[in-house]
């Protein structure tokens, strides 16, 4: 019952979405102007890649991105112009009798849409087929395939054929952005459209990043020059307005003059190899605390013994935080289950001065942003990390509940 719901309620949202778009691109063509969308899937990048289009292109057109809303529900919601809140089935019967009433009212008018599309499973409605029935780009990029959500594929094979659907159902004068040094993409590609491989090019921003962004940076100044947008005024963009999403390697001022790269807000191993090459750059003394990387099916174990044997070659302690890096990690990490716990050691045993702390960790139940937070020199700066909404800080500490006989609030 609860399944069908669902699905009613998706395609519910999917027609309104639809019709959403077919308005917008009648006022386009009444105004004899065109609509392009531009559809970023990959298995890590997709957000910073998103963002980075979005910072190029936005000074030059009406833009609009999908901030992150990459699923069955947050694409059509994300082109509603309707967000949820806290996930309560209140709040979902006010999206549903919002939803018509934003077709009525939402008139904003845009030339390019800039759309996450991330799947989880080969089957609908996580899987592509069924992102495409809400929206049809004519131009996509395709980053990378790894076993991000591989648990509910049977191969990286399978992963990357379901990704490629994207590449392939575009039109024929539509252009296909990827990345040729992936195997698996080059494997699984048959596209119509103008295949533009993406290339490294030399420029230099003024922020330092670290450089698993390259990809994201070097497809939007490809991206620009295909809307003719010079690089260096894309550049330009990128240095005045292009900032990490929160819990994306940002970088904050931590106790005692420490630095803290916060990547609290996800992690794969392709991710989580380049991290810890980032955190190599800077000097010692160098602190990784890594949780779990999660959904990885059967290539955990391998995995986190791989981003283990990492840590040992660029960190000079290695902190771990949940039940795969304490089954798979060797035993000179320090190991907890939990992030108050591993909190609570940094507090009694705090980094030396001056030290570089990463912090990356998957989504639920890890939820190493909260760690951050008791590292942080400003405590005006945990507004700049991830899920900090109510919802969330409600969710948290629900979790910490029922795992700890009596933690303090968050917030």
């Amino acid at each position: 019952m609860k399944s069908t719901l669902s699905l009613f309620f998706l395609s519910y949202l999917r027609f309104f979405a639809r019709l959403q778009l077919a308005k917008i691109k009648l006022i386009l063509h009444l105004q004899r102007k065109n609509m392009d969308i531009i559809g970023v899937t990959g298995s890590a990048g997709k957000s910073s890649t998103v963002r980075a289009i979005s910072t190029v292109l936005s000074p030059h057109f009406a833009t609009k991105n999908t901030s992150e809303s990459n699923s069955e529900s947050g694409i059509p919601l994300n082109i509603l112009g309707l967000s949820i809140k806290n996930y309560s089935p209140i709040n979902w019967i006010f999206i549903f009798f919002a939803t018509p009433f934003s077709l009525i009212f939402n008139w904003k008018i845009y030339q390019i849409y800039i759309v996450e599309m991330g799947i989880d499973s080969p089957n609908p409605p996580k899987n592509m087929d069924y992102l495409l029935s809400i929206i049809r780009p004519n131009i996509a990029v395709f980053l990378n395939v790894n076993s991000v959500h591989a648990q509910f594929f049977s191969s990286l094979d399978q992963i990357a054929q379901e990704k490629t659907k994207l590449i392939n159902s575009l039109p024929q004068t539509g252009y296909a952005f990827i990345n040729l040094s992936d195997p698996l993409i080059q494997k699984y590609v048959k596209t119509k459209a103008k295949i533009i491989p993406i290339k490294k090019q030399p420029f230099k921003l003024k922020k330092k990043f670290p450089p698993v962004y390259q990809i994201s940076f070097n497809t939007a100044l490809q991206i620009a020059s295909l809307f003719q947008i010079s690089s260096t005024q894309a550049i330009h963009s990128l240095n005045l307005h292009f900032n990490l999403p929160p819990g994306r390697s940002t970088i904050l001022p931590g106790l005692k003059n420490n630095t803290i790269i916060d990547s609290s807000y996800n992690s794969s191993p392709t991710a989580c190899l380049a991290m810890l090459d980032f955190l190599s750059t800077f000097p010692a003394p160098r602190l990784a605390v890594l949780g779990d990387m999660r959904e990885l099916g059967k290539s955990s174990p391998l995995s986190h013994r791989q981003i283990y044997q990492k840590a040992l070659k660029t960190s000079d302690t290695i902190i771990s935080v949940g039940p795969e890096t304490k089954k798979y990690f060797g035993p000179k990490a320090i190991k907890f289950d939990f992030w108050w716990q591993a909190s609570d050691y940094l507090q009694c045993h705090p980094a030396p001065a001056g030290s570089t702390i990463l912090i990356k960790g998957s989504q639920n139940t890890i939820y190493l942003e909260e760690l951050v937070k008791s590292l942080l020199k400003n405590p005006s700066d945990s507004k700049k990390l991830c899920r900090q909404s109510p919802y969330w800080l409600k969710t948290k500490q629900n979790f910490r509940l029922r795992n700890s006989p009596a933690p303090p609030l968050l917030g």
